[in-house]
């Protein structure tokens, strides 16, 4: 005998399949794990909206803008509503910096 017919072939091992088991466990995760962020992204928007009950005086303190608080909070929900208005805000007074220069 040879070598060769003693060896097991790689083509012939059992290969690992999944089951109907490990897929539902599988889908079950990504259905929680999408529930999860979503439940996480309304609790974002509701701790932003606390915002728009700040007065106009302090919204302007952190350079803010109620339009700005309104913009953000008709995003959809897959943006993050209080990164955008950093955003809004951190270009506001980029401009205002180039406006100064002049």
């Amino acid at each position: 005998m040879s070598t060769y017919q003693n060896s097991a072939s790689p083509c012939c091992e059992a290969v690992a399949r999944p089951n109907f088991r490990t897929g539902f466990l599988s889908l079950a995760t990504s259905v929680l794990h999408g529930l999860r962020r979503r439940i996480e992204r309304r609790q974002q928007r509701r701790t932003f909206m606390t915002m728009a009950a700040l007065d106009d005086r302090i919204l302007d303190d952190i350079g803010l803008t109620r339009r700005d608080i309104e913009y953000a909070a008709g995003l959809p929900m897959q943006i993050n509503a209080s990164l955008a208005v950093r955003q809004i805000a951190a270009d506001r007074r980029a401009a205002e910096r180039r406006i100064r220069r002049r």
